[in-house]
């Protein structure tokens, strides 16, 4: 299988000079917490709904994640009970290649995180982290060397960090050092950064990185996140590929509320993100897959974030369907060349619209059902409204003009409407 490189636009993916749509499903946790029996059935499920890519962290997220006695350590104890971080797990880090070797046989590209918040002295993550995780500056580069050299063969894509909020003020040092070493072992490999929701890239690491990878995260207040994070990097100084890697997962607890993310919300960020400049695909999160929970283990943030599902029920659960339907309708309406643009008449900014340059391809999103009026004359164009909660075509009734609009649909759910000439 071709390695993936950048499009000469620079806003999406290529394998054999053919446009990637990188639907990856967030797999955080499956080195420590899943068998390779369960990971072989996952990927099997995975693999049936189109996924493309999997996100997956090297190291445990150890402040957030479900703990039991069968985890496995990802290096040896000191004389004192803690990690040392130069003596590397052999039983870890061997099941990590064959898991990462199984998913590349599988047509999925493995997308691997070298060095997650927690492992920076001085973030808020570090601190909360049960296990003593700061690993010293000095094993920095031998870690990012020996992970490099163990996962190249797969042709993985390594994001350096990960939930970045460059709130201490290691995490340059850190994330540059693993960064130059995994460029140097793998100079071939595209490479970005996991950032928290709301953060600046410094200039050092947008000069250094392939693609934006954001987050629009879980917070019950800041679902605009989706479209607007989209803006922001897509208006950075050097263009580059913008993904939303982190949308708000299927039934994570809303931060601030006691409600859980629904399938709706999950379809909203995807397709509010993919409309507003982040075409370069869409990532899925389901809550109990990223952490791989199994009924018994401990869940650290369940106040925050609610008790994760079994991963076996979260793997299940519709929006993941949503989520690989999203990428035919991207792929079928060949979407790679459309770019942002305003022309719907409305002040709800959560309605998006996308547009090629001559206007011969267009797409909105609406999350709700409505009368909505586009400032172009659509007489000419074949129109096609999807009802997304029933993923089921329907013909719209358009009253044709400048501009023309698409009368309200006969159903209560959010939609896609495309149009082309």
């Amino acid at each position: 299988m071709s390695k993936l490189i950048v499009s000469s636009t620079k806003d999406y993916l290529l394998r054999d000079r053919v446009p990637f749509f990188y639907l990856a499903d967030t797999a955080w946790m499956a080195f420590p917490n899943l068998s390779i029996w369960d990971w072989k059935k996952y990927l099997a499920y995975r693999r049936k709904q189109g996924f493309t890519a999997l996100q997956m962290s090297i190291l445990p997220v150890t402040h957030d994640t479900s703990m039991s006695e069968d985890n496995v350590d990802p290096f040896h104890r000191d004389n004192d009970g803690n990690w040392d971080f130069t003596s590397y797990n052999d039983v870890y880090f061997n099941k990590a290649k064959e898991m990462v070797g199984l998913a590349a046989e599988a047509g999925f590209v493995p997308v691997l995180g070298v060095l997650w918040c927690c492992y920076v002295p001085g973030t808020p993550a570090c601190a909360r982290s049960p296990i003593a995780t700061a690993m010293p500056i000095d094993a920095v580069k031998a870690y990012s060397e020996f992970v490099a050299e163990l996962f190249k063969r797969f042709d993985p894509i390594f994001f350096i960090s990960g939930d970045t909020g460059f709130q201490s003020e290691h995490e340059e040092a850190y994330y540059m050092t693993a960064l130059k070493t995994v460029r140097s072992v793998c100079p071939d490999a595209l490479i970005s950064m996991h950032i928290g929701s709301d953060v600046d890239i410094p200039k050092s690491f947008i000069e250094a990185v392939d693609f934006y990878m954001y987050q629009s995260g879980h917070g019950a207040g800041h679902q605009d996140r989706p479209y607007r994070l989209a803006q922001k990097y897509c208006a950075y100084p050097i263009k580059r590929p913008v993904l939303n890697s982190e949308p708000c997962y299927e039934g994570h607890g809303r931060v601030g509320t006691k409600t859980r993310f629904s399938r709706f919300d999950v379809r909203k960020a995807i397709w509010q993100s993919l409309l507003s400049g982040a075409k370069m695909g869409m990532t899925y999160g389901a809550h109990g897959i990223w952490s791989f929970h199994r009924r018994g283990m401990r869940f650290l943030n369940a106040t925050r974030s609610f008790e994760p599902f079994d991963w076996d029920v979260a793997l299940r659960l519709e929006g993941a369907w949503d989520a690989s339907y999203a990428r035919w309708i991207f792929e079928d309406y060949n979407m790679f060349d459309v770019e942002p643009a305003r022309r719907i008449r409305t002040d709800d900014e959560e309605v998006v619209m996308s547009a090629d340059t001559d206007l011969t391809k267009i797409a909105f999103y609406s999350p709700y059902s409505s009368d909505i009026a586009v400032d172009i004359n659509l007489s000419g164009y074949h129109c096609q409204l999807i009802d997304l909660e029933n993923r089921q075509p329907i013909s719209p009734q358009v009253d044709f003009g400048k501009p023309s609009t698409i009368r309200m649909p006969d159903f209560n759910s959010d939609y896609l409407f495309l149009a082309k000439r």
